[in-house]
């Protein structure tokens, strides 16, 4: 009996594999023969009905052995949920199944080496999404080193030193962070503007859990912080870990940002199987995360970036999944809980490039593409919309004005966004009234350099933000004035920024809803 709580492995082989043994007890194997009829369905899996896929089944993993009866079926095998397929390597595949294997990112296997396919989906797909950063809150410096400290925010750490020939504990972070044994764990620093003759590297010192025995050591060096490479690992018991930055040299200076701590994939994929990262290489090394499904390979591509989130992850993937169209999760785990997408020209552009890659990827054009957002995720999805002229900008609680965010946050909302701060002090450098008027100007010279004549803006906003008063009025009074004929759909609600959430997702999700049906001529029934 397969508990509700398991994923199911369907293999579709010759015989039974002996490697299912060493599964973990959250999966429920089962062997199928390759001429398996899943329209006939003799043992009334259930995984079709009426030719179509069981949502059921929508954390099932597939093994697909060389003749399975399947791979001659197209339509079955394009609803097979993405990154969950396996398939024996097959010259015989048309180029179809080929193309669709792409689009689906399918692994591809040799029957030789299949215990390295069960091992995979024990490390691949038995870990839920989990990350977190160390608080700037809880470094401690080293009274023995001649250090400057300048300390902004919680965005950065300068930190000059006078420095001798052997390496010296410069900060280490006051925390007792559980890492689980078995767990594949990664470790990303964002340390840059190195200067002088420093040399820098980071130990991570792994401690017994309830005992102070240090049972490991990893050393990470300079030249892999600098070309930010995520560090992996993986303890045999439940261990706490100690972070602690050296450095040597003379006289040097260099940047702290960020320690990120997160579940690791068995395939270097971000958070969860098939994410990815854009790095920042001009500012500390920071990332946006993206994650790509191709869904049912039919318009729209939804792209949807998410909100402010203290906890690294992706937002959304059960609402945009349920959509069943192509979809593509954007987060922002800089800062404490993002820095609303922003980024050097060039890091800025690698995003608009992985959008506009998948647009190619399924064969859609512009015109297929919507973007979506709530609160941060308002801005990248305008933001963006001036560079990608989108079918459709759905957002609920818009934020534009970055800078009258931060300044609102002496008087009109004190101590509600103090991150808001470390924005001015991340992207422009200071905190004043004029970096805020340049912070907003970012946003607004760049959106009044799109072309939205073909574009639908569906806006949600609250009439008494206290985050943004201006988004929605400076929004529509530049749209109707500048783009008469473009549609504009708006509701506003009483209330501020956070006073009434389910209202505005209803409302985006309500919008969302009508243009896939009419818009794009889609079925749905019900998104989540």
């Amino acid at each position: 009996m397969v508990s509700s709580k398991q994923i199911q492995v369907f293999h579709i082989a010759a015989v039974s594999s002996e490697w299912r043994k060493r599964l973990s007890p959250l999966f429920a194997y089962q062997w199928l023969p390759l001429a398996y009829d899943f329209s006939k369905d003799e043992q009334e899996l259930q995984l079709f009905k009426k030719d179509k896929y069981n949502s059921k089944y929508h954390r099932a993993i597939f093994l697909l052995e060389e003749n399975a009866a399947i791979l001659e079926n197209f339509e079955f095998l394009k609803q097979l949920p993405a990154y969950q397929i396996f398939y024996e390597e097959n010259d015989r595949l048309s180029p179809e199944i080929q193309a669709l294997f792409t689009l689906k990112a399918a692994n591809r296997f040799d029957k030789k080496q299949l215990e390295n396919v069960f091992r995979m989906i024990n490390e691949q797909f038995s870990a839920k999404q989990q990350g977190y950063k160390l608080s700037m809150d809880h470094m401690k410096f080293n009274k023995d080193v001649s250090l400057q400290i300048a300390k902004e925010g919680h965005a950065a750490c300068q930190v000059k030193a006078q420095l001798t020939s052997d390496y010296q504990q410069i900060t280490t972070w006051k925390m007792t962070n559980l890492i689980p044994k078995n767990e594949r764990t990664c470790f990303y620093p964002e340390i840059a503007n190195i200067e002088g003759e420093a040399t820098v590297k980071i130990k991570l010192f792994f401690i017994r859990e309830n005992t102070n025995q240090v049972i490991q050591v990893i050393e990470i060096l300079h030249d892999q912080i600098i070309n930010g490479e995520p560090i992996y690992f993986k303890l045999d018991q439940n261990s706490y870990i100690n972070v602690s930055l050296y450095a040597k040299g003379n006289r040097g200076q260099f940047t702290i940002g960020q320690m990120h701590l997160r579940r690791a994939m068995a395939d270097e994929s971000v958070m969860i199987p098939g994410g990815g990262r854009i790095r920042d290489e001009e500012n500390l090394g920071g990332e946006v995360i993206y994650y790509f499904n191709p869904g049912d390979l039919k318009p729209p591509l939804a792209v949807y970036f998410s909100g402010y989130r203290s906890a690294e992850g992706f937002e959304g993937r059960g609402m945009m999944g349920s959509m069943g169209c192509p979809f593509l999760l954007i987060g922002d785990p800089r800062l404490e809980g993002g820095n609303f997408y922003l980024g050097s020209q060039k890091f800025e552009q690698e995003i608009v490039a992985i959008i506009l890659g998948k647009l190619a990827l399924l064969g859609f054009e512009k015109s297929d593409l919507i973007l979506s957002g709530l609160s941060m995720g308002t801005f990248g999805a305008l933001y963006f919309a001036s560079d990608l002229s989108p079918n459709s900008v759905i957002v609920g609680k818009p934020l534009t004005n970055l800078g009258s965010i931060a300044l609102n946050e002496r008087i009109n909302r004190p101590t509600g966004f103090p991150t808001s701060l470390d924005m001015l002090l991340y992207n422009i450098g200071v905190v004043s009234k004029e970096a805020s008027s340049q912070l907003n100007e970012r946003f607004w010279s760049k959106f009044k350099s799109g072309d939205y004549r073909e574009t639908t803006f569906a806006i949600a906003y609250m009439k008494q933000d206290d985050y943004d008063m201006e988004a929605f009025p400076m929004l529509f009074d530049f749209l109707k004035n500048n783009f008469p004929m473009t549609r504009v759909l708006y509701k506003g609600m009483i209330g501020r920024h956070n006073d009434n959430s389910p209202a505005i997702n209803s409302w985006f999700l309500k919008q969302y809803k009508n243009i896939l049906v009419h818009t794009f001529h889609r079925d749905i029934k019900k998104i989540l």
